[in-house]
């Protein structure tokens, strides 16, 4: 497995910073390798919530069958996927306050199939900067 690490300072207030990172409907407004829902997206998510969604990382694309793991509202929301060949994904971004400003942190790890080991470690770092452009991204939208 394969982890990638990003916290993003932003000044919008906690609560406003939890809207926009947990509505689903606005992932293609800050998330690089986002490349649009297959399927409708519910209007309310909770644990249990699934969807799917294209992802595209340096070309390549990938469908990802999600389900919402965990959903702490207003700090925590988690999401787990999979897609071919055995590609396993699960996002964890937190909203905190952190000294009198928001922090955006997001924790995506990797694995399956031949993302394990080496593979997944040089994906990861490939992924670092889409991670990171696209937390800052979702810090810039307020």
């Amino acid at each position: 497995m394969a982890t990638v690490d990003v916290s993003v300072p932003s000044d919008v207030a906690p609560q406003q910073a939890w809207k926009l990172a947990s509505d689903l409907n606005r992932f293609d407004e800050w998330m690089t390798i986002f490349a649009g829902w297959r399927g409708s997206v519910p209007e309310q998510i909770g644990e249990g919530t699934e969807v799917s969604s294209l992802i595209k990382v340096k070309g390549f694309r990938n469908t990802i069958h999600w389900r919402v793991t965990k959903y702490d509202e207003p700090h925590t929301i988690e999401l787990r996927g999979t897609g071919w060949p055995a590609v396993r994904i699960c996002i964890t971004m937190n909203v905190a306050e952190v000294d009198q400003r928001t922090c955006f942190h997001l924790i995506a790890d990797i694995s399956g199939g031949v993302l394990n080991g080496a593979v997944g470690r040089l994906v990861a770092r490939v992924l670092e900067s889409d991670v990171r452009k696209s937390v800052s991204n979702l810090a810039a939208l307020a």
